[in-house]
């Protein structure tokens, strides 16, 4: 039982915290608004400055400029173009040890949307159920995890989207210039190698490898992919440019850390908080080991910009967009895709196949206790015994 009455005076300390790192942020963004202006040319010193951050530690996530200038500010000029939204979205049920029996629910929801046609978007769900001892454990006989759960489902949905994305190129054969994106709820970067340690480790690249041919399936499909990333915490723009006023004397494991940012817990959506409705930044993409190692020796490392997806002035909505470095080579792709999502987001700045494909897969509360319940009845025709959950599980029902 929360008493709140108790918290009135942490409350009261929050809010005065959060008040005072508001104006923080405004500051450090001022001076790293600044500092943009200052190392907007995209020079030898600037890219030999990120070759020894790297060198010196490899697990630096700064920004890596695609462009020849840090601060460009792009609103497309060509009208919008009407192309085919695939979104995909995944929700899960994790192992639980209270529980009735061991299992694991992964639910895909996805939803096609043709722009410009008139005809009511496809939806389709896709429900698994894992509950084989190899599917549940690991090689050191561990249960699975909610991280392990959490990387399949993002590959389950790599694959959902690969599967439409084909089915969607067959629908306008032999029509191939209309443009098809495949969107997913989050980054296109997979961490699952970097997360993986120990035994579990090989298990992770060969996740990876899966992931990295179902972005080859979508891009052989004649599709590309999208990564939509709502409220971002990334800060690869923000290393970069406290990486960009250090001397490279001063170049040391320890300088180019997070403890030692000049910006402290500033990150890229406070720096481009002043782009203005359906503006987009300059192209990036990240130095993480991931991208720059497994995605880009399969031709699929991911680039990215921030846009605002905000149809109202003063109201910044800040989305960071992931792309295949191949689909931002293409002249003017980018436009194209920048107004395609913004158009979609109208009214409620946020992608609609991104909405709707979360309704869709989105596993309630209630509907898991009736997949339990049936589930139960199946198991008692075939036993004559029932399933019974902790005591501890069961008396969360009272409450």
């Amino acid at each position: 039982m929360l008493e709140l009455p108790k918290l009135i005076n942490q409350i009261g300390s929050m809010s005065e915290a959060i008040a005072h790192r508001r104006k923080e942020y405004e500051h450090w963004a001022a001076l790293a608004r600044q500092a943009l202006n200052d190392y907007d040319l995209v020079d030898d010193t600037l890219l030999a400055k990120i070759e020894q951050a790297i060198n010196v530690d490899p697990t630096w996530r700064g920004a890596r400029p695609c462009d020849s200038h840090l601060n460009r500010r792009i609103i497309p000029k060509t009208p919008p173009e009407d192309v085919s939204l695939i979104g995909v979205d995944g929700s899960q049920i994790y192992p639980n040890q209270h529980g009735p029996v061991l299992y694991y629910l992964i639910n895909t929801g996805v939803i096609v949307l043709r722009q410009g046609t008139g005809e009511a978007p496809i939806v389709a769900t896709h429900p698994q159920v894992f509950y084989e001892e190899e599917d549940l454990y690991n090689d050191d006989l561990n249960l699975r995890n909610a991280q392990d759960v959490n990387d399949l489902r993002e590959l389950m949905e790599m694959r959902m989207l690969a599967h439409w994305a084909q089915k969607e190129r067959l629908h306008w054969d032999p029509d191939d210039s209309r443009l098809i994106l495949a969107m997913t709820d989050g980054p296109l970067l997979t961490w699952t190698r970097e997360k993986k340690k120990g035994a579990d480790e090989k298990e992770g690249q060969a996740r990876v490898q899966a992931y990295l041919r179902a972005l080859q399936d979508i891009q052989d499909g004649g599709a590309i992919p999208i990564g939509y990333v709502a409220r971002p915490r990334t800060a690869n723009v923000v290393r970069l440019l406290h990486l960009a006023q250090l001397p490279p004397a001063q170049i040391t494991t320890e300088t180019v850390r997070n403890t030692h940012n000049r910006y402290r817990a500033l990150t890229d959506a406070h720096l481009f908080a002043d782009l203005n409705p359906n503006e987009r930044t300059a192209l990036f993409s990240s130095t993480a080991r991931a991208n720059e190692e497994d995605f880009a020796y399969k031709g699929q490392r991911i680039c990215f910009f921030y846009m605002n997806i905000s149809h109202q002035e003063g109201a910044p909505h800040i989305a960071r967009i992931d792309i295949p470095e191949w689909a931002a080579k293409q002249e003017g792709l980018l436009d194209i895709i920048q107004q395609a999502i913004y158009r979609d987001a109208e009214g409620a700045n946020y992608p609609y196949v991104l909405i709707r494909a979360h309704e869709l897969a989105l596993v309630t509360y209630q509907e898991r206790k009736e997949f339990e319940s049936m589930l139960n009845i199946a198991v008692m025709r075939r036993t004559g015994q029932p399933l019974f959950s902790s005591v501890k599980e069961e008396l969360k029902g009272f409450f």
